[in-house]
Formats: C-alpha cells, sequence, structure tokens
C-alpha cells in the first residue's frame, strides 16, 4: 500500500515583499515535527514570523521570534 503523506508548508513572508524590496519563501515537508524544527531556526536566523500550514492552509502553528 502505498500512503501518501499530508503536505505541511512553512511560508516565511517579509512585509515589506509587497513594496517590491522584500522576499517570500515556500517550503514543503511531510513531517510536522522537521517542518517545526527548521520554520524555528528560519524565524531565529531571519527575525521573521514564520507560518505552519497544512495542504488546506490550515495554520498549525506561527513562530514569532522577540529579541531579548
Amino acid at each position: 500500500m502505498n500512503q501518501k503523506h499530508p503536505l505541511i508548508i512553512i511560508n516565511v513572508s517579509n512585509p515589506a515583499a509587497f513594496s517590491g524590496k522584500g522576499s517570500l519563501i515556500v517550503l514543503e515537508y511531510t513531517d510536522e515535527d522537521a517542518a517545526r524544527k527548521v520554520a524555528r531556526k528560519i524565524a531565529l536566523e531571519t527575525g521573521r514570523s514564520v507560518t505552519i500550514r497544512s495542504e488546506d492552509m490550515r495554520v498549525i502553528d506561527t513562530i514569532s521570534i522577540t529579541p531579548h
């Protein structure tokens, strides 16, 4: 039996993206734990909020890193 794993989507957006100077990053994973680990690392490295969504675009989690 070949089971399809649900798709987990990591979305990183920069509010300045709408001015043409920002960026948008979208990654797809099938393992929610791996997606959370990568999302946390991206949030720490970039200082941006990272949203983790299911393939139906339901928000699973949002990771925001606040500066110390």
